[in-house]
């Protein structure tokens, strides 16, 4: 009669103390103040945002003493237009699009939206506004369908449906047993890396932002699915600001403008015919990818 209490005794017990022990690092984290928060300065009057961003003089560097990442940068992004940039890696790309959502605040100078200071836009209305695809892609343990209407309330299938056809996904999810109610692994790994970039894509589609950023977002596509998927995101990038980064010069040629880092300053600006014509960094980097498609039709 005492050995299966004594056992589920034992078996509780191990449950309470990892329990225990999972909830203090929990704690630990809910707990710590956020440095980048909404405050006094914060006009709750600011409701909407339409995407004309601006740059003024915007140095920012992670301590104070490591070296400027971005230094005195000046730029101006009217709504409604679609701007790439390109640089070496290091170069500070990430860092720029990353102070828009406030997920880093600059150290010196000011961003600005719809004429707005960046610290006066409640964080809600900021990031609600904006669609973001980073370079590492989180996926969450849950269906195709919760990841792709993450942070979208009232998501209906035939939403779903259409960002998915616009990142080029629904063809991979039709292969799957139980399609969009596929349940993904722990960091989406029942996914192929090219996979999780576009059920990323499709998440910020889903958000229809008025601002969206792009992080070398098509890095792990082919450059036939790379084609597709920006013919498609014409259409939902048009009438929104879109930020593309990406070390691919074809993902980047249609843009509105260009704008090239190097050491954290704007090294050239212009369209892709004058950047090109211009024989700097960019015009290298477009000679060394033609020769590597020459090479890999071989």
């Amino acid at each position: 009669m005492l050995i299966w209490p004594m056992i589920a005794f034992g078996w509780v017990i191990n449950i309470l103390q990892q329990g225990s022990a999972s909830m203090a690092r929990l704690v630990k984290i809910l707990d710590t103040p956020p440095v980048i928060k909404d405050t006094e300065a914060t006009n709750p009057a600011i409701t909407s945002l339409t995407g004309a961003i601006e740059f003024r003089n915007v140095t920012f560097r992670y301590g104070p003493s490591t070296r400027d990442v971005l230094d005195n940068i000046s730029l101006t992004i009217p709504a409604g237009t679609t701007l790439a940039v390109v640089g070496y890696t290091g170069s500070g790309k990430t860092t720029l699009v990353n102070l828009i959502p406030r997920l880093q605040d600059s150290t010196q100078g000011n961003v600005f939206i719809d004429g707005a200071e960046i610290r006066t836009i409640p964080l809600s209305v900021l990031r609600g506004s904006i669609g973001y695809v980073p370079q590492e892609t989180f996926l969450f343990s849950e269906t195709i369908a919760d990841n792709i209407s993450y942070g979208v309330d009232n998501a209906t299938a035939e939403l779903i449906g259409r960002a998915a056809g616009i990142a080029q996904l629904s063809g991979d999810v039709a292969e799957f047993p139980k399609e969009f109610k596929t349940m993904l692994g722990e960091r989406g790994i029942t996914l192929s890396g090219g996979q999780k970039q576009r059920a990323s894509i499709a998440r910020a589609v889903m958000r229809e932002p008025a601002i969206l950023i792009l992080d070398d977002a098509l890095s792990a596509v082919d450059t036939v699915t790379e084609e597709e998927i920006l013919n498609r995101l014409r259409g939902v990038m048009r009438g929104r600001t879109s930020i593309i980064i990406s070390h691919r010069i074809s993902t980047v040629k249609d843009a509105d403008k260009i704008i090239v880092l190097n050491e954290g300053r704007i090294a050239e600006s212009g369209t892709h015919e004058q950047l090109v014509a211009l024989g700097g960094i960019y015009a290298e980097l477009h000679r060394k990818q033609l020769l590597e498609d020459e090479i890999a039709h071989l």
